[in-house]
Formats: C-alpha cells, structure tokens, sequence
C-alpha cells in the first residue's frame, strides 16, 4: 500500500482524490490541514511518504513558487517520494504552463490536469 500525502487546498477536492485513491486498496492518503500547508515537508518525513499530491492555484498557500519551495524540501528529506502537482488548466493557462515547465526540468515527477477522471489519476498515481 502506497503512501500519498495530499496538500489540496479545496476542502471538496481534497475529500474527493482521497476517497477515490483509498478506495482502490492500493493507497493510504494523508491530508495536510489545509491551514498547516508549511507542514507538508514535516508530514511527507514522518510518513515516509511515496507519493505527495499538491495542487497548485492562485490561493496564497498554494502558488507555484510555495509548492516547489515544498518539493525541493521534501526531495532534501525524502528524496524516493515522487513529488505530483494538480492544476486547472482551464481556469489558470499560466499555471497550467508552469507545472509543465517544472515537469520538462525535472522539479516534479509528475502532473494531471484537474480535468482528469478520478480513475484515470488513481491509475497513473499506482503507476508511479
């Protein structure tokens, strides 16, 4: 059983990804509170995480620049756990860019559109 740490600071999208990936058997999630956001480096150690999903938006905890500052803490610590990064692409094509970005020079191992299907981003997440 994989374990994934979500930094998600949409209460409702948070429940939701955690629900779908602790329903495949495959994943024991853990929330970071979604005012403790600067926890995530913590929790990921404690954990020892395999996997921290975090989105990125325009909220002031969850900005491009915070969640790379996070990844590259997480990375120093733990530096097996696949950092993934969660946008929307429709609502913000800049950030949708960045994450990109961050994926072709090696910052993230990974990202998804929020477009994406449940299934589809559990089935990508058990693949990594």
């Amino acid at each position: 059983m994989k374990r994934i740490v979500l930094s998600i600071q949409n209460q409702l999208l948070s429940e939701a990804l955690s629900r779908a990936l602790a329903e495949t058997g495959s994943f024991r999630p853990e929330h970071v509170p979604i005012d403790r956001p600067l926890d995530t480096a913590y929790l990921c150690q404690a954990l020892q995480a395999q996997i921290l999903l975090m989105d990125v938006s325009n909220a002031p905890t969850a900005t491009m620049k915070q969640r790379l500052e996070i990844a590259l803490k997480v990375r120093s610590g733990l530096p097996s756990c696949k950092i993934v990064l969660v946008c929307d692409e429709n609502a913000d094509p800049f950030i949708a860019q960045q994450v990109k970005e961050a994926r072709q020079v090696g910052k993230i191992d990974a990202f998804f559109y929020a477009s994406v299907t449940a299934a589809y981003l559990t089935a990508a997440l058990e693949a990594l």
